[in-house]
């Protein structure tokens, strides 16, 4: 417990995939595989397309576009890369709903890849029934899919707020996704605390919003974050989701 007269705090975020979630398989051969099922339910709904041909170019057109907003930071909806690729094979005029069950087939193909982490929900009850306010900020290109994943997992019970990239039209680290949580939350950034598994998005974006960050290390041995470890130092550093309940009752408002 805080000793020192600093006020506790108060309001806990925390990344969703690879800091609650883990993805257990191949993360790029999934991706691949879901343009098929993307494919598949466009020609289930009439339209003339090699599958094969289609899913290649819809790879093409989203990987230029998760280029650029990694540079940007802005978040436009998947559909606009369905939009793309389909006027790349003359096909302009496909109905809404076509539209939605084809993004639709495309997301729950890799939602089943995704596994709830073994601490995750001892965890986030512990930190709930310490009192702290807890919420999620995630970077996702789809808010139908990451609200699956969210009661898949039977997660939204603990969180007051979920804000989701796709919604607001920008990402981590942009600080001001950062900002309008807590301004909805009515929460200042000094008593705040982000938790997550990515060293550029969560750390960064937290520490450039005031945000003391937790980096969490069990998933985080990939390039976007060996990159730039020389970079970027997190204030926090933990193993797993249940070591965050014995440090955060030690950090105090910054002053």
């Amino acid at each position: 417990m805080l000793t020192n007269g600093k006020k506790k705090l108060s309001v806990i975020l925390f990344d969703l995939g690879f800091t609650l979630i883990n993805f257990e398989g191949d993360f790029h051969q999934a991706m691949r595989e879901s343009y098929l099922a993307l494919a598949d339910s466009l020609i289930a709904s009439g339209c003339q397309i090699d599958r094969q041909a289609f899913a290649d170019k819809f790879f093409e057109v989203i990987s230029q576009y998760y280029r650029n907003r990694a540079v940007d930071l802005i978040e436009r909806p998947v559909e606009e890369n369905l939009l793309k690729t389909l006027h790349h094979f003359s096909m302009d005029h496909l109905n809404e709903s076509a539209l939605q069950e084809a993004v639709k087939a495309m997301y729950l193909y890799t939602e089943a890849w995704w596994k709830l982490e073994p601490d995750t929900h001892e965890t986030l009850n512990t930190l709930h029934n310490m009192g702290y306010r807890l919420g999620i900020i995630s970077n996702a290109s789809n808010t139908p899919d990451l609200n699956r994943l969210i009661d898949n997992h039977n997660l939204r019970q603990y969180f007051e707020i979920v804000v989701i990239s796709a919604e607001e039209g920008i990402r981590k680290p942009d600080p001001r996704i950062f900002a309008k949580t807590l301004k909805k939350m009515g929460a200042k950034p000094e008593c705040a605390l982000m938790v997550g598994d990515t060293l550029p998005a969560d750390v960064l974006g937290a520490q450039n919003s005031g945000i003391k960050s937790v980096w969490i290390t069990r998933r985080a041995n990939r390039p976007e974050n060996n990159d730039v470890m020389e970079s970027i130092q997190p204030d926090y550093t933990i193993p797993d989701l249940t070591s965050l309940v014995s440090l955060v009752d030690q950090i105090g408002c910054v002053n």
